[in-house]
Order: structure tokens, then sequence, then C-alpha cells
């Protein structure tokens, strides 16, 4: 009997001694690797360096609402060369839903942020669609909503479209905009 499990066991030593080299070869191919990267993180402090960018991030998204908060009326009455509609500033008066952003206006609209109303607000629309316009707020998918200038112009909403860049009008004035904005977010509060 002892010769048996004797020879057996010389069997297994060689598939044993196998496994156990597989083993401590996986383990160095990935244990050496791990610990080379913690290092570096630690010496060059690549974690500091993410932490850092999320708390410049959340430091312009917080500027960019300031922005939002504070419309530079005069600015924009200039430029939008008529007065600027009592709709338009009773939306931007309401504090709450023009820094919220997120939320369904119509079946085929979803708003992502207000625009801020200022002159670096018209610079940026201006590069983005290539004409002048008061931009209002931005969808999802980065389409600007907007006034056209002019003192002849009526308060049609307009949207051009990212995927072909055709404009169309989304509102026959900025109360009808503003009252699908409202219904849009209360239904975004509700959920």
């Amino acid at each position: 009997m002892t010769v048996v499990v004797s020879s057996l066991s010389m069997k297994l030593l060689p598939m044993i001694d196998t496994i156990l080299g597989v083993a401590l070869g996986f383990a160095f191919l990935i244990g050496v690797p791990f610990l080379l990267l913690s290092l570096r993180d630690r010496v060059f402090g690549a974690g500091r360096k993410r932490r850092d960018r999320s708390v410049r991030l959340e430091a312009e998204r917080n500027t960019y609402q300031e922005r939002i908060l504070r419309p530079d009326w005069a600015f924009y009455e200039e430029h939008l060369q008529r007065s600027v509609p009592q709709a338009l500033l009773d939306l931007y008066a309401d504090r709450i839903l023009v820094v919220s952003g997120g939320f369904e206006c119509s079946k085929d609209l979803w708003i992502s942020t207000f625009d801020a109303l200022d002159e670096q607000g018209l610079r940026d629309s201006r590069d983005q669609l290539g004409f002048d316009a008061v931009a209002i707020a931005t969808t999802g998918y980065g389409d600007p909503i907007y006034l056209r200038p002019g003192a002849a112009e009526p308060d049609i909403v307009y949207i051009t479209w990212h995927d072909g860049g055709d404009t169309e009008a989304i509102a026959p004035d900025v109360a009808t905009f503003v009252q699908r904005l409202r219904e849009g977010f209360a239904g975004k509060r509700q959920a």
C-alpha cells in the first residue's frame, strides 16, 4: 500500500509544481505592476490630481451658475435691440429653475442648461452659430435655443439643430416657451 501512495505522490508532484509555478507567475505579473503603479501614484500624486480636477470642475460650474443668476439686462437689451420680454425677466428671476437644467421641456426637447445672459454668453453663441443670436438655453445635444436680435424681430424662440444646422421656431413667443419650461420643470420635480 505504501508503494501505491508513494508512486501516486511522485506522479502528482510535477503537476503540483506546475500549478504552483503558474499561480506564482500570475501573482507576479499582476502584483508587481499593481505595486509599481500604486507607488507611482503616491509619489506623483495622481489621486490628488483627480481630486483637484473634480474641485476645478465644481468651481467652474459654480462660476457659470453665478453668471446665469446675474444676467446683464442692459447689455442683453442693447444687443437684442428691443425691450427684454417680460417672460424672460420672470424666467431668470426663478433662480431655482434657471440653475437646474437636465429636464424635458417637451417630447423632443431636453434642456441641459440655461445660458448666461452676458457678453461672454453672446460671444459663445456667436461662435457656435456663426451669426448673432441671444441664446437662452442649450439642449442636451448642445443645440442653442435663442432669440434673434433686431428691433423689428418678433420674440419667436428658435433652435438650431446640431445635426445638419437646420433652424426652426420652437415657440411663437418667449411666454409660450417659458410656460413649456415650467411645465417640464414641474414634471421633473414630481418625478
